[in-house]
């Protein structure tokens, strides 16, 4: 099955999932026991990146890893079975340091933000659903319902209460990011969190009962002051930070009146096109600086660059 071309990092997984898997028990056993099968360690959602590239253990190697570690099912490529391994799961998670985890002699638990310039975007697509499932069940273990801890089914894809019976499913949070454009400029902001000079698209989570069409407006109305009309959907990516759905809009501003919410959004400016189309080059435009290559802010900036 050919895969739909999508430019974003962290998309465009390669594993086929198995939810249509009828006895999913009886195949995770019998994969975590193949010694084809591979574990992909985490360290607090980090991956082990051993010679520049991400390291993918033999499923013998779970030996090695505390008893009680955290093994989720990621899905299957070419028939090998990739699992999920949390190596800071364990009765002495809190008090370890990662140089100190399983394996950390064979390489480094790097910074996943770090290793994405590193790794294949293969490898970070399947790093990002192992490091977005064991955040999930590290932080979602009792029901919602009840408050009873609930059991890890189906190889990870659900949790299931053992009292009420309620099923829960892996948090998604969507987000709409949007480049708003007038004639030929764009508009870039910085949140407080980012370092001064650091300029992206806007962005804000959708609410309840919102599409995320209606998000972008209001997020950009509410952050900058901007009005949009023609919101057009491009693209998505999976952002495991922890758990966001980032959906990429361009929008045409009515003006380039800015009112900033400060608390939300400590500069923004319209950039013109001419110095986005440099600063995508590599050729600096005073203290701009853009989002990295592996955020959908970035591919936003390049598919708007080349239109």
């Amino acid at each position: 099955m050919t895969r739909p071309y999508n430019p974003n990092w962290f998309a465009n997984n390669p594993l086929m999932r198995l939810n249509n898997e009828k006895d999913h028990r009886a195949f995770f056993d019998a994969s975590l026991n193949d010694p084809q099968s591979l574990l992909v360690p985490l360290w607090r959602g980090d991956p082990l990146i051993a010679g520049g590239k991400a390291a993918f253990l033999s499923a013998a190697a779970r030996e090695e890893f505390a008893k009680d570690a955290l093994v989720l099912m990621l899905g299957v490529k070419d028939g090998c079975a990739y699992f999920a391994i949390d190596a800071s799961s364990g009765p002495s998670s809190s008090t370890t340091e990662a140089e100190d985890a399983p394996f950390a002699d064979i390489g480094q638990y790097m910074p996943i933000r770090e290793a994405a310039g590193l790794i294949s975007r293969d490898d970070l697509a399947i790093i990002g659903q192992a490091r977005w499932l064991t955040e999930w069940h590290r932080s979602h273990r009792f029901c919602a319902n009840c408050g009873v801890l609930s059991d890890i089914i189906d190889g990870g894809a659900k949790r299931q209460c053992p009292a009420c019976e309620r099923v829960h499913f892996p948090r998604t949070d969507p987000v709409a990011i949007v480049l708003a454009i007038h004639e030929s400029a764009c508009l870039l902001g910085r949140s407080p969190h980012f370092p001064p000079g650091f300029l992206s698209a806007l962005a804000g989570f959708v609410e309840a009962a919102e599409t995320p069409e209606e998000a972008a407006k209001r997020e950009i109305f509410e952050e900058a002051g901007v009005r949009l009309a023609n919101v057009r959907y491009q693209f998505s990516q999976p952002w495991p930070f922890p758990a966001s759905l980032m959906m990429g809009f361009i929008a045409d501003a009515e003006d380039r009146t800015l009112n900033l919410d400060t608390d939300e959004i400590v500069e923004a400016k319209w950039v013109a096109l001419d110095d986005i189309q440099a600063l995508l080059n590599g050729e600096p435009r005073g203290d701009i600086f853009l989002p990295p290559k592996f955020t959908i802010a970035r591919h936003l900036l390049e598919r708007w660059a080349q239109q």
